[in-house]
């Protein structure tokens, strides 16, 4: 099984084409809000974006639930615009370890940005390089090959709590950056709403209307078909959108609970 978490798409292309290559299931981590992740023996793996060079708060949450298997051999890749995951690894693995298992493979893999810009030659160069990363990346992981150390320590107090984004963080910039205005171009068709992982969206009197479960994937900027969802910090509120050429809305969406 691979488990994704995307907001822009890229995670989810990358664990479609992973679960096609490595014939695995291919699963929204988002979906296990309301039920425990649970996997035995065998592969499994988790891809999704990098987020200030950790993972996001919603995959800690949903990890520390997990009851997994000492015997399984889990991999990560991570998405990200600099290409290089920071303390993610680390943190991966202490969510692992938390869970009963480890890490044994971490890979990062550069996209087109999601939160920070990125330019169009970059976009496209990058997405002209995913897919052959990819390949290797599967290859390395078809024959278990290891390349991660697990330190064997699991998570601490306040491992979810005071992650990037998580709540109203300490550093303000980064609050803001999670603040959305809906303006009056919204139709309320209720597409950001079906596809929030947090279910933070709902429609009400013909509107989106944020709450204050945000995740920070910015799922609702980038695949509004009206352009209304925009952020409160100057430097994105005109932010372009993207979406990963090869995922569509209805790709997005939860499953129905």
């Amino acid at each position: 099984m691979i488990c994704y978490f995307t907001g822009s798409g890229n995670s989810l292309w990358t664990a479609r084409t992973l679960g096609e290559k490595l014939g695995e299931d291919v699963e929204n981590l988002a979906d296990f809000q309301g039920r425990p992740l649970a996997c035995g023996d065998g592969l499994l793996g988790f891809v999704f974006p990098t987020y200030m060079g950790d993972l996001p708060w919603l995959v800690k949450r949903i990890l520390l639930s997990a009851s997994l298997s000492a015997d399984a051999f889990v991999f990560l890749v991570m998405t990200s615009n600099g290409g290089d995951s920071g303390k993610a690894f680390a943190s991966m693995d202490k969510a692992l370890c938390s869970a009963g298992a480890h890490l044994g493979a971490a890979y990062d893999l550069q996209m087109p940005g999601n939160c920070i810009v990125s330019s169009d030659a970059e976009n496209r160069a990058r997405l002209a390089a995913a897919p052959q990363t990819v390949e290797d990346i599967a290859r390395r992981i078809s024959g278990r090959e290891a390349n991660y150390t697990s330190a064997g320590e699991k998570a601490g107090p306040g491992f979810v709590e005071n992650s990037y984004f998580y709540g109203n963080h300490s550093l303000k910039r980064l609050t803001l950056m999670k603040n959305f205005v809906v303006t009056d171009a919204c139709t309320g068709c209720g597409l950001c709403a079906g596809i929030c992982p947090t279910q933070n969206i709902t429609i009400k009197d013909g509107r989106a209307v944020h709450g204050d479960q945000c995740a920070a994937c910015y799922a609702c900027l980038h695949w509004c078909p009206q352009h209304a969802a925009l952020v409160s910090v100057p430097s994105l509120r005109h932010r372009p959108q993207y979406r990963h050429p090869g995922v569509t809305a209805a790709d997005m969406a939860r499953k129905k609970a």
